[in-house]
């Protein structure tokens, strides 16, 4: 799995003077299927996998780029 991270200015006007977008993070790790979490189907009939605590602390361990 691959996680980009990164910091918009959305306060900053006029728009044209803010800043750009900047990476502050990149992790890039093997993640098996034991480190999802299942979330039951929401009222619109999604259904979404998410990394558990322990799979997020796992992939966070393989950073490329931190600032």
């Amino acid at each position: 799995m691959c996680v980009f991270v990164y910091g918009v200015d959305t306060v900053t006007e006029p728009a044209i003077a803010r800043l750009p977008m900047r990476f502050t993070e990149i992790y890039l790790g093997e993640v098996q299927v034991e480190d999802f979490r299942k979330n039951a189907r929401g009222e619109l009939g999604t259904r979404t996998a998410t990394l558990h605590a322990k799979g997020i602390a796992k992939l966070r361990t393989n950073w490329i780029y931190r600032q």
